[in-house]
């Protein structure tokens, strides 16, 4: 770990590595919202959940955005119970895993460099 700390304490290196980190928190995001977008539309119950979700919109208004919220997870409730088929429950479970990869991940290399800063810092 020390060799950790030693990179990460030159500024450079530091940036590159930061620079790193919010590629990971980034691309994966967008990558699953594309995927996922691409796959939806391939079964009735997808595209039928796909447009329960543009029939509800999106609303910057927080009365509306409440509303919003409580429709989204009854619909994640209904894809878990197999309501839209098994092609959207089976994705439900895989964004999910996709998910938890990606909080690991970030969690893992954010700390990281939090820890080293924090090393560097009281060693120099």
């Amino acid at each position: 770990m020390d060799g950790i700390f030693a990179a990460l304490a030159d500024p450079a290196t530091r940036d590159v590595y930061l620079a790193a980190c919010f590629t990971v928190m980034v691309v994966p995001i967008i990558a699953i919202a594309l995927w996922y977008h691409a796959a939806i539309d391939k079964s009735p119950g997808g595209r039928a959940l796909m447009k329960r979700q543009n029939e509800i919109g999106v609303s910057r208004n927080p009365v509306f955005a409440l509303r919003i919220l409580v429709d989204a997870l009854r619909m994640g409730r209904d894809v878990k119970a197999g309501l839209y088929g098994e092609q959207p429950r089976r994705m439900q479970r895989q964004v999910w895993a996709m998910i938890g990869a990606w909080v690991v991940a970030l969690v893992v290399m954010f700390g990281i460099l939090i820890w080293a800063d924090a090393v560097n810092h009281s060693t120099g």
